[in-house]
């Protein structure tokens, strides 16, 4: 036998690029951090993780057990995270104190599991933004500091990665007593890159190059608006807010008709128009005129309300007329893509057409809602408000 025909005694063991392994090793020192000890201390829970392991796509997206999925609106964008039934019930157990026969270890997990689940991930997020232990970094802070990173749904139902691009799996294998399982952070690409190339800075802002802020542009799929002249008090959920100023049509499963991408940049708006995709519930848009660059208004064109005369009372913001925005979803624009952007040209939005639309002032979610038919045109319901 030559050499060229020994085999390859490497052949089959997995292959770890440097960018993963840089990765798992931010990922290992995130959870062995104090500021996340402590932010988990409240639990009292006695769990052991093994080292993360990456894998450069989503992995285990099916396995049974429970998943919580995260929305970031102020990224556009969601991440998931996946627990295995028997950590599920583990925990759950040791909170509630009850003593589960060894028969019901595998059983499926249950709508009561799922609330105390929803309850630990609220916690949790709160913890760790009191700690400013996020795991993604920006300007030096953490990533839940400030940012909105909120729960979207906690339940059986797996992680939906449609619209979030190339996806990534960070794996934790965890003993809990006597209990094994293993633990799965889903995030975007754009997010890994953020706990990877940040070396996380204790003092000072970092220098940006400026080619790098405008390497990729946010850009907004506007539906239309809806004025408030008794302002932001008496947005209320379950109240329904018809459009104005929208050239979007159908039904709220299938709308179709005039969208708006706008993104705003210095003192410039520019603005793309487009329509939804037909078959597409309105996850994709095509791209229907040329990028327009049109002049800004001075001021925060969401708050109108007049200064005050001398003896006159103090009008509170939440009482102060504001025309609310409504956004069908968002997306990352690199500035090549824009540059060869024509007519005709498909683009895909983050948000899933089962998913709630975003309403904003000012760029802030102020609430979410679903679209709905008022008569023959689509107006949004609110189904939750963030004040």
């Amino acid at each position: 036998m030559t050499v060229a025909d020994a085999p390859d005694v490497w052949a089959g063991l997995p292959r770890l690029s440097r960018r993963s392994l840089t990765l798992e090793r931010r990922a290992a020192a995130w959870l062995e951090s104090e500021a996340v000890a402590a932010a988990f201390a409240w639990l009292g829970l006695d769990a052991a993780f093994d080292r993360p392991e990456v894998d450069a796509r989503p992995a285990a997206l099916a396995r049974p057990g429970l998943t919580v999925q995260l929305r970031w609106p102020r990224l556009g964008t969601r991440l998931g995270v996946g627990v295995e039934v028997p950590i599920v019930h583990a925990v759950v157990d040791r909170l509630l104190g009850y003593d589960r026969p060894f028969a019901e270890a595998r059983l499926q997990t249950t709508p009561v599991e799922w609330g105390v689940w929803t309850y630990l991930v609220v916690r949790v997020l709160e913890e760790l933004e009191k700690a400013d232990a996020g795991p993604f970094r920006f300007d030096g802070r953490g990533g839940s500091d400030g940012l909105g990173l909120s729960v979207d749904r906690v339940g059986p139902s797996p992680f939906d990665v449609e619209g979030l691009g190339d996806v990534v799996t960070i794996r934790w294998a965890i003993r809990l007593g006597g209990v094994a399982g293993a633990i799965r952070l889903w995030i975007p690409e754009s997010l890994a890159s953020y706990w990877i190339d940040d070396p996380k800075p204790r003092g000072g802002r970092r220098p940006i190059p400026p080619g790098a802020v405008e390497s990729v542009s946010d850009w907004r799929a506007v539906a239309g608006t809806s004025p408030m002249p008794l302002g932001l008090r008496r947005l209320r959920a379950g109240a329904v807010l018809p459009l104005s100023g929208s050239g979007l049509t159908g039904t709220p499963t299938e709308p179709r008709g005039r969208l708006d991408l706008v993104c705003a940049a210095g003192d410039a708006e520019y603005r793309i128009a487009v329509e939804p995709e037909p078959g597409s519930s309105g996850r994709r848009v095509v791209a229907t005129g040329p990028t327009l660059r049109l002049a800004r208004p001075s001021g925060d064109p969401a708050m109108s309300a007049a200064p005050n005369r001398e003896g006159e009372p103090v009008v509170d913001p939440l009482d102060a007329p504001v025309t609310l925005t409504i956004e069908l979803g968002r997306l990352g624009v690199s500035l090549g893509r824009l540059a060869d952007l024509k007519p005709g040209d498909v683009l895909e939005l983050n948000r899933h057409g089962r998913e709630p639309v975003e309403i904003t002032s000012g760029g802030r979610t102020v609430a979410r809602g679903d679209l709905v038919l008022i008569g023959e045109e689509l107006g949004v319901r609110v189904t939750s408000v963030f004040l």
